[in-house]
């Protein structure tokens, strides 16, 4: 008998009683939990579509109670993607234009309009504060003229920014249409909505511009305050373009353009939006305060653009409140891109957007309307003027605003 050979045999049954128990343990290891898969619902309004209102709305109601954002194609006239190169092309001047000239038409709280300087607007709760977003914009309000620098490179960019705000204001009336159909309106009225907004009254158009950063080293970054002039500052870990916000701004329905492909169809637009997906998996945790748990995602570009082009639309804080909670106002940001070999002193690319704020006028009160298409407060709601005075106080810097005649506390 060879006795090697037993010995050999003992040995190998061994080895592989040891591989199958190290394979059992691999296969029995906690698999890392992914984030969940953001869908953006998305309506086409061309006429093509084949879609009727209906159809529309109920696609619009269910985004907007979910997710709270959804993806327009095809928004109309002057909105295609030739209308938005030109937009954002007519920014870009008025970003080249010295920071004195700008800052002479600095941002104007009462009315919304005017340039904001880089780091000049905080959103977001004070918690989560930093230092003051890492952006510059003009937004342009009731008075166009007024809103830009008196010596602007091209007196023709007044006519094509009317234009633009003008296309943006019919598309928003387009979508109040459907916000009517998706909520049932009181009294079934077809203009409830509609009829509450006004052009060149509240509405706003603003072009924003996020510069490029070098990325800061470890030391770098540790000797940075809050206050660190932008010109030499260098984008750190606890740095954000725009802090976490309902809505951008905290208006009631939000248009927004992000930079569109070149006309041989390269693409130019930089990640940097995120929505905040709560669920108990979550490594994050809700910017309210309220300990829930989520996922910061980036926002999905919309599938099928055509040369007609297409928006993505939001809620905030106030048509939550006056939709009666049936349309969803969803936490979101503006992240500084942060490619993982990125090294020290390399630079964070540039972005740019372009938004509109559909606003009511200021004497409407925010009414909420139940599922039944009634009002669920008779009295005592907010006026749309009160909410945007607080919006703008806790934007800028001041904690207490007068809404009416008694001041009112900001609540970070």
């Amino acid at each position: 008998m060879d006795n090697s050979r037993g010995r050999r045999k003992v040995h190998s049954d061994a080895y592989l009683s040891r591989l199958q128990s190290s394979q059992h343990r691999t296969l029995t290891m906690p698999v890392a939990i992914q984030p969940p898969t953001l869908d953006i619902p998305t309506i086409d309004l061309a006429p093509s579509s084949g879609k009727s209102d209906a159809e529309l709305a109920e696609t619009l109601l269910q985004a907007l109670n979910t997710v709270g954002f959804l993806h327009v194609l095809n928004p109309g006239p002057g909105l295609t993607q030739k209308d938005v190169r030109g937009i954002f092309d007519v920014g870009s001047k008025l970003f080249e234009v010295p920071l004195k000239e700008k800052e002479a038409v600095g941002f104007d709280v009462e009315t919304g309009a005017g340039y904001t300087s880089m780091m000049g607007q905080t959103t977001g709760a004070k918690a989560h504060r930093f230092r003051g977003d890492l952006k510059e914009s003009f937004s342009i309000g009731p008075s166009t003229i007024s809103s830009v620098p008196a010596n602007i490179p091209d007196t023709t960019l007044i006519g094509q920014l009317e234009d633009f705000r003008q296309s943006c204001f019919d598309c928003g009336l387009r979508l109040l249409d459907l916000f009517t159909l998706a909520l049932k309106t009181p009294e079934g009225d077809p203009s409830y909505f509609r009829s509450k907004h006004t052009y060149h009254n509240n509405e706003s158009l603003r072009l924003i511009h996020y510069p490029a950063f070098p990325r800061a080293s470890k030391d770098e970054e540790g000797v940075q305050g809050k206050s660190t002039n932008w010109g030499e500052l260098k984008i750190g870990e606890k740095d954000i373009r725009a802090v976490v916000e309902l809505t951008f701004g905290g208006m009631h329905r939000t248009l927004l353009f992000q930079s569109p492909p070149t006309e041989a169809g390269q693409p130019t637009a930089v990640e940097g939006l995120e929505i905040f997906v709560a669920r108990p998996d979550g490594p994050a945790e809700a910017p309210d305060g309220s300990g829930r748990k989520g996922w910061w995602i980036p926002a999905p570009a919309p599938k099928d653009v055509t040369d007609g082009g297409s928006i993505l639309v939001n809620v905030g804080a106030s048509m939550e409140i006056w939709s009666g909670g049936q349309f969803k106002a969803t936490w979101h940001r503006v992240v500084c891109p942060n490619p993982p070999d990125l090294a020290a002193g390399q630079v964070l690319p540039g972005r740019k957007s372009v938004v509109f704020f559909m606003i009511p006028n200021h004497d409407v009160h925010l009414t909420p309307i139940n599922s039944a298409g009634k009002p669920a407060v008779a009295e005592g709601c907010m006026t749309s003027g009160e909410f945007f005075r607080l919006r703008m106080a806790r934007g800028y810097g001041k904690d207490e605003v007068t809404a009416g005649d008694e001041p009112v506390t900001v609540k970070a």
